[in-house]
């Protein structure tokens, strides 16, 4: 596959990714880092995604008055966790081999499908700050590992709130200040090279496409139906992924 190529089909990857994430608050390394695994290397998607990520959360923060459904009470206890997880990841990425990775990623994507289909989530009253704690290492780590660190606290938040303003808010604004802090780890880990700047150059006007379409369509859509064929989606990648 020759660069042009390259471009165009990650630009499509992109658009629907951060399209996703206008919509949902997260979810762009789910559906961007598993196709694009398809035909990059894992260190230069994950690369590619944590440097369009921060830059991503500011612009949607910054759309249709989100920054004020913030839960400012729990964010401490998520990006506690997210910062020492962040780092531990990094180093797996930095450390191993790609292929191994890649299958590793593969069967967390399925595992994580499968909970979406399947799994029928009791609401919690309160939150509980152990709880936050982990599912914001566990975000760091997977964050670190493959760009992909929204699940955990995706789970975490949907068990306090049904309300769909503060949750993705609230997610908006973790992922920023995780996203932040795993560019810089991503940095000094030399992660972060000249054909991945040059690369995401070219692919800017994508990220920038979808965000914000996904911002101005928001509210519109229908979560129930949308996070099932999301699933699909993500069942079908990471299986291929594996095989």
């Amino acid at each position: 596959m020759d660069t042009i190529q390259i471009v165009i089909l990650s630009s499509i990857i992109i658009i629907l990714a951060f399209v996703i994430r206008g919509l949902t608050g997260f979810g762009s390394g789910l559906i961007m880092v598993p196709l694009m695994l398809l035909f990059l290397d894992i260190k230069i998607v994950a690369s590619i995604a944590a440097v369009f990520a921060v830059p991503s959360g500011i612009m949607l923060i910054f759309t249709f008055q989100t920054r004020k459904w913030i839960r400012k009470d729990i964010l401490p206890m998520l990006i506690s966790g997210a910062i020492i997880g962040t780092i531990i990841g990094t180093y797996i990425i930095a450390s191993y081999k790609s292929d191994i990775l890649k299958k590793a990623f593969g069967i967390f994507l399925v595992l994580y499908a499968l909970k979406m289909l399947f799994w029928n989530k009791n609401k919690l009253k309160d939150p509980n700050k152990y709880y936050g704690i982990l599912a914001g290492f566990l975000g760091g780590t997977l964050g670190g590992m493959f760009s992909t660190g929204g699940p955990p606290v995706v789970i975490y938040l949907n068990s306090i709130t049904n309300d769909k303003k503060i949750f993705r808010s609230t997610i908006l604004f973790y992922l920023l200040v995780v996203n932040t802090w795993q560019l810089i780890t991503y940095i000094y880990s030399g992660l972060i090279t000249t054909n991945v700047l040059i690369l995401s150059l070219y692919l800017a006007p994508a990220f920038i496409i979808g965000s914000l379409l996904g911002s101005l369509i928001h509210i519109k859509i229908n979560d129930s139906l949308f996070n099932k064929v999301i699933a699909l989606v993500l069942l079908i990648t990471g299986i291929k992924i594996i095989i």
